[in-house]
């Protein structure tokens, strides 16, 4: 593919320049995908606008089939540490909207919906992978299996959230119109995604923990707002969300940068210990429909 023939996902420009050669082979499978694969600094082909900056991945777009076979038991061994994370969300969101509808896109297991349930939120979610939902389902958590828009869920919602998904698709902005119709015209829209232009992924270039094969865009503060806009959203508030891990978690992917005669096995008692972690490295936005901001 030449440079001519792309288009922005974000600003719609053709002013692209290759920053990333592909160094993803041809043995692709689900787990190259799962979401706690660490396999840092493996890419699709990237190219970089010269306009707004967004970075997208040139060779990687149908992708869809991989997380439908998706299988992801590490991440469910993590539930108790991500539920704290979608705890403090929702503590974030009950600031703007403390009750009301609430569908989660790209739910995963239900961990998100599972919370705001027991907050008193009507939650709905949508999973693309048929593990992750059955997985939701054992807990009788109401996730539904497929992509959004979906037919069961045709709102309107008061909080729609998509949290670290954006970043998984392709063509971005249809996404975000289709959220926005689905939207109550006072309801809120939150989104997290990886920072490009973070200090971390600016010190650790194409090592840095978000670059891997499943993310196939690359945002930053300003191109992020941009595309918001353009899906007819104003931004309410933007920051920096913290995550939540176990020492081993952390311990495991730290080790993973260094060479293996420098690794070494970590004590058992690291599983215990859950520590809330916030590089500056993602963005949590908040945002309503531009006619209905105050």
């Amino acid at each position: 593919m030449t440079t001519e023939s792309l288009t922005c996902w974000v600003c719609g420009k053709s002013q692209f320049k290759q920053v990333k050669k592909s160094d993803v082979g041809t043995s692709l499978n689900s787990q190259n995908f799962a979401i706690t694969n660490f396999s840092y600094g493996i890419t699709g082909e990237l190219h970089k606008c010269g306009h707004c900056g967004f970075i997208q991945c040139t060779d990687l777009n149908d992708v869809l089939g991989f997380y439908v076979d998706l299988e992801d038991p590490e991440y469910e061994n993590t539930r108790k540490e991500r539920k704290l994370q979608e705890t403090a969300l929702l503590k974030y969101i009950g600031k703007y909207k403390p009750s009301g509808a609430i569908l989660d896109i790209g739910a995963g297991s239900g961990i998100l919906v599972e919370s705001a349930m027991e907050k008193g939120y009507r939650a709905t979610g949508i999973e693309p992978s048929r593990w992750l939902r059955q997985t939701a389902l054992k807990r009788n958590l109401p996730v539904l299996e497929g992509t959004f828009p979906h037919p069961e869920t045709p709102g309107p919602y008061d909080i729609i959230t998509l949290v670290d998904v954006i970043e998984h698709v392709p063509h971005p902005l249809h996404l975000l119109r289709e959220i926005h119709q689905a939207l109550d015209d006072q309801g809120i829209f939150v989104i997290t995604t990886p920072d490009v232009r973070s200090l971390a992924a600016r010190i650790l270039r194409y090592k840095w923990w978000h670059f891997r094969v499943a993310h196939i865009g690359y945002f930053n503060r300003k191109n992020l707002r941009l595309l918001l806009e353009k899906a007819g959203f104003e931004v309410v508030s933007m920051t920096r969300p913290s995550w939540y891990f176990t020492l081993r978690y952390l311990g495991v992917r730290i080790l993973s940068f260094l060479p293996l005669f420098l690794r070494f096995p970590l004590p058992r008692f690291f599983e215990t210990i859950i520590i809330p972690v916030n590089l500056r490295d993602s963005i949590q936005v908040v945002c309503r429909k531009k006619d209905q901001l105050c």
